[in-house]
């Protein structure tokens, strides 16, 4: 298998993983919105960021060592940079959760997903290439 093979086989398992690990991530994140939307759905961006954050430590740990592999220890830049592309990713899905919910209709769960859909490119991306980047394959951006 030649290194542009290698390349592809690794970013199509990352990708598949990233995606199991989001989905563990999405229920986290719509149990505790919803659990916590019912009660004070006026605060509903509040709850957002909330339930965001909770599903994001399952996220962390979970990427780091299973999508991406990481063996090293984390670093305070590392935690940095998860957080920081972790806040993009919540302030896109906020801001498409306020967006969506105000000028289309539909109800609050269609809402959620349509943000949560939104803050998966951001932060996919962002971990692949930015916080966990693997150097041995970073030639195949």
């Amino acid at each position: 298998m030649n290194s542009s093979d290698q390349a592809i086989k690794q970013n199509a398992r990352s990708l598949l993983l990233f995606s199991l690990v989001g989905l563990s991530n999405t229920l986290i994140d719509y149990l505790v919105f919803f659990l916590l939307y019912h009660w004070f759905y006026d605060y509903y961006l509040a709850v957002q960021v909330i339930s965001y954050w909770c599903g994001m430590v399952n996220s962390y740990l979970l990427n780091k060592y299973w999508t991406f592999q990481s063996k090293n220890v984390p670093s305070r830049a590392e935690i940095l940079k998860f957080v920081t592309v972790n806040a993009l990713a919540l302030s896109v899905s906020s801001i498409t959760l306020y967006v969506v919910s105000h000028n289309f209709g539909f109800n609050m769960f269609i809402c959620k997903t349509m943000a949560t859909g939104m803050s998966l490119v951001v932060n996919y991306t962002g971990s692949k290439y930015w916080v966990f980047k693997d150097e041995k394959y970073s030639y195949a951006r």
